[in-house]
């Protein structure tokens, strides 16, 4: 399966704004879990009734001077004076004249990190990646191949006073990138991460385009201001006061290469808007650095049920061990489900598999072959070929791409 996700290619012709409680946020109102349960995310700096300070001028006028949040952040002005009774507010990073809110200061967005959420969600797992895989294009890992990754939920509330409105990704927004390789656009450096030894040394980096903020789940669960229906998507960008957007481990780039880091003790730095493109109420909760242990490397049981909700072909759990077969050694083999290929009409679901030599279960590395979707006929059905080994064995697990899903794979062989 193609598992583009929140990775739809959008366009349109908005720019990136920052809208008020009350302000423009699109037509979906689709509702969705609340789920949430507030966490840990850091509320310091968040202001409770008021917003970011601005000098207004006499009678709240404003002229095209701009204004900057703890004279460090992004700056913005307003091209005209505002009239009496109006102040100049950032939207994006240009002005806007508004009717003064109540308190005299500007509503912005406030975005913070988990630091629970990404200390629980750790985990380690090995991925492969051909030298024409958009990781490698993005620089999401070192080299081709096989790769070690650290992978890491990052989940951002929006605890401001205002929502986060970056509206339809296009090409007229210097903010966006369009990827050919990924087919959808970036919002470039939403999200930085960095790996530091005891003495403060960096020893690994990653990065996360963040192409598509939008409403996860909402986060001030015991705020009755804040919505109870999601608002923003992937086709208008935002996230809601009171709402958080989540990166959750199984998407692409969520992680760090840790393939060259030995073991140890490290800490985990994870930045968001750290060139402060975005206003916000303050910048002093985007940044967490929390601890992280990398295990040695050594291999695992693939058939162990997977601790929480996981999901690709590189996991190391949550497979089945499907069947057992000889084969002559040298010859291709064509193992997999999916009647498209004429391998049996039992593949429902998503299933994916994978192949090891001899009669036990093996880790991704050192398997023969893994494939998700090579036989496709609506639906998503594996199929992968392979030389038989010189032992003449083989062993399929089968799983599904989700650890959550049901599926069936009754696995035939060519």
């Amino acid at each position: 399966m193609v598992h583009i996700g929140r990775f739809a290619r959008v366009a349109g012709a908005l720019g990136l704004m920052v809208a008020g409680v009350a302000g423009c946020g699109g037509d979906d109102d689709t509702p969705i879990d609340a789920g949430g349960s507030g966490m840990d995310a850091s509320r310091d700096g968040a202001a409770a009734d008021g917003g970011a300070e601005v000098d207004g001028g006499a009678d709240g006028a404003s002229g095209d001077a701009g204004a900057a949040l703890d004279g460090a952040g992004p700056t913005w002005s307003c091209e005209t004076p505002c009239a009496a009774g109006e102040l100049c507010c950032p939207m994006g990073l240009t002005g806007e004249c508004v009717p003064t809110p109540d308190g005299g200061a500007c509503t912005m967005p406030d975005l913070t990190v988990s630091a629970e959420r990404a200390t629980s969600s750790v985990a380690f797992s090995w991925g492969y990646f051909p030298a024409d895989d958009c990781a490698i294009a993005e620089a999401c890992v070192d080299a081709p191949g096989w790769r070690r990754l650290m992978r890491f939920e990052t989940f951002t509330p929006n605890i401001g006073t205002a929502d986060l409105y970056l509206g339809v990704p296009t090409d007229s927004n210097p903010h966006f990138v369009y990827s050919m390789c990924h087919d959808h656009y970036h919002f470039e450096g939403y999200a930085n991460y960095s790996m530091s030894d005891g003495t403060g040394a960096v020893v690994a980096t990653g990065h996360k385009q963040a192409f598509c903020l939008l409403d996860s789940e909402r986060y001030l669960t015991d705020d009755p201001t804040v919505p109870r229906s999601a608002r923003y998507n992937c086709g208008n960008q935002g996230i809601q006061r009171g709402w958080g957007d989540s990166y959750y481990p199984g998407l692409d780039c969520q992680w760090i290469d840790v393939t060259d880091v030995a073991p140890g003790d490290y800490m985990l730095r994870i930045a968001i808007n750290e060139g402060r493109v975005i206003p916000e109420l303050s910048y002093d909760n985007n940044v967490i650095t929390v601890p992280v242990h990398v295990p040695m490397d050594v291999a695992s049981d693939p058939t162990v049920a997977c601790a929480r909700r996981t999901e690709g072909i590189d996991r190391e759990c949550g497979w089945t061990e499907a069947t057992e077969r000889t084969c002559a050694a040298g010859t291709m083999v064509t193992v997999g489900c999916g009647s498209a290929c004429g391998l049996g009409d039992g593949c429902v679901g998503d299933p994916i598999l994978r192949v090891c030599e001899g009669s036990a279960p093996c880790n991704g590395p050192v398997a023969l072959v893994s494939d998700d979707d090579s036989c496709m006929s609506g639906g998503y059905c594996p199929m992968a070929r392979f030389t038989c080994p010189a032992s003449g064995t083989y062993l399929v697990l089968t799983a599904p791409y989700r650890s959550s899903t049901s599926y069936s794979c009754t696995v035939q062989s060519l």
